[in-house]
């Protein structure tokens, strides 16, 4: 039984390591069904958001998904990703904002947003986050209605929409600039 662990563990691994770059995929682009299998082992319970958006969806408090993957709905995301960009910005004189990245759980598709000044700029497609630092997993969807000041930051957490990984400080400090809590 041992063997056929390791054996199976060593297939894994030569898969993940053969495939085109798995970590570049996003379903715009690819298929990410592995990639988004292997998230859990790195961000536990993340696949948990498929659940609380679903749950969300019936509740009537998210739109009902569109799920076309093609070029509009690409730029489309992009833009809603930005307007969360421009949306997470701190007013003057207060905290720096955040730099995190930001994984769109549908395509798998990452986003860092970079600090700037008091302004936050998404730099969408990118591989993966650098070690170390605040990840953010949601879904396409939610960050839309956030962007577009139809859903809160907060009650996106509070409802579970929003999963937070990395160092506790930085969760603390992204939960107490944009939730008001600690």
């Amino acid at each position: 039984m041992r063997k056929h662990r390791i054996a199976a563990a060593a297939l894994l691994g030569y898969i993940v390591a053969c495939s085109p770059s798995i970590s570049m995929a996003c379903g715009y682009h690819d298929d990410v069904t592995l990639a988004r299998g292997m998230l859990n082992w790195t961000y536990p319970d993340a696949l948990h958001l498929v659940g609380a958006m679903a749950q969300a969806v019936s509740e009537k408090r998210l739109p009902p998904p569109a799920r076309t993957l093609d070029l509009w709905a690409y730029h489309r995301t992009v833009r809603s990703l930005e307007q969360l960009g421009e949306q997470l910005r701190i007013p003057a004189g207060e905290n720096a904002p955040l730099a995190f990245s930001l994984l769109l759980i549908e395509p798998m598709l990452w986003t860092r947003f970079n600090a700037e000044g008091g302004d936050l700029h998404a730099q969408v497609h990118v591989s993966a986050p650098p070690v170390g630092e605040l990840v953010l997993i949601t879904g396409e969807d939610v960050v839309r209605e956030i962007a577009n000041h139809r859903l809160s930051v907060s009650d996106a957490y509070r409802q579970g929409l929003i999963r937070l990984y990395g160092p506790e400080t930085e969760i603390a400090r992204f939960l107490q600039l944009y939730c008001g809590c600690a």
